[in-house]
């Protein structure tokens, strides 16, 4: 752990109950499981308010998504690439390569979405998981690959299942 400070706070008893409860089902610890309920709260849901962010349903996702067109997940893309500049504008005050992808990175956590990304010689790769079928997988392809175009003018390829993105630069990004 970075540097920490110990803290001491009133909680319901209620409510530390249910933490408690919480995290021996996930099988960690209450410090652990706070930890991360802090750490979303300042990195994604403070600014929710300012990006008007809508918790939604993954059955209403997954509904919506299957009666997408072509043309309109390249709409979605576009709309989803200006909310990523804007979220990285907002939470780091920067646009940027890396302020997307942490962006992207805390979409999928908060939304239980796997997402790795390694670099290696300064090309990317990226492994998404996902349980919200095809179009799910043809839009983060497309936005990740317009990410990498907006800002570095590098392509990508992609490979999508149903349930997984990979996804590689196919050059160096110094």
């Amino acid at each position: 752990m970075k540097n920490s400070k110990t803290v001491s706070f009133r909680v319901p008893e209620n409510v530390i109950s249910e933490i408690e409860k919480e995290a021996k089902s996930n099988m960690i610890s209450t410090n652990v499981l706070i930890n991360q309920i802090l750490h979303d709260y300042v990195e994604f849901y403070r600014h929710r308010k300012r990006m008007r962010l809508l918790p939604t349903p993954e059955d209403s996702i997954k509904h919506v998504l299957e009666k997408i067109t072509d043309s309109e997940i390249k709409e979605l893309t576009d709309i989803s690439f200006n909310s990523i500049r804007d979220w990285a504008l907002v939470s780091k005050m920067r646009f940027d390569l890396g302020a997307c992808l942490d962006a992207i990175e805390q979409y999928c956590r908060i939304g239980e979405i796997g997402f790795e990304y390694s670099t290696v010689g300064g090309s990317y790769s990226f492994v998404i998981r996902h349980e919200l079928g095809k179009i799910f997988s043809l839009f983060i392809s497309g936005l990740i690959e317009k990410i990498f175009w907006e800002l570095k003018k590098v392509k990508t390829d992609s490979e999508i299942t149903p349930t997984t993105v990979l996804i590689k630069t196919r050059s160096r990004i110094d």
